[in-house]
């Protein structure tokens, strides 16, 4: 698959920028390559006025993964501040596992080669 490293670091760019709108002042990302996949860990505080928001997001990221959608649109990750983007990453990403506590969320993204 073409452009995939570029791919990661587009759903990274989304996410650390979806955050930092929501009022996020302690955002970690990790993204790790394993032999057949790549692992992309967020962990960050939030306002916790922002809670809806947070559930929509959790929503947008556990959509199903869209082959077609992903190869033409991949590059539009990261360049709007709107939600619909959101749920391009979600399109672009094999699973997705969110713990939300009281003001915090880690959000676990796996993308398969």
């Amino acid at each position: 698959m073409k452009h995939f490293k570029q791919r990661i670091t587009k759903i990274a760019d989304e996410l650390i920028t979806y955050f930092f709108s929501i009022g996020a002042t302690n955002i970690n990302i990790n993204i790790e390559e394993k032999s057949d996949h790549f692992e992309i860990l967020l962990k960050c505080n939030y306002c916790t006025t922002n809670k809806t928001k947070i559930d929509r997001l959790s929503k947008h990221l556990q959509c199903e993964k869209q082959m077609e959608v992903e190869e033409y649109y991949w590059e539009l990750a990261g360049s709007s501040d709107v939600d619909n983007e959101l749920t391009l990453v979600g399109m672009m990403v094999d699973d997705a596992k969110i713990n939300i506590e009281k003001d915090s969320i880690e959000i676990m993204l796996y993308k398969y080669k």
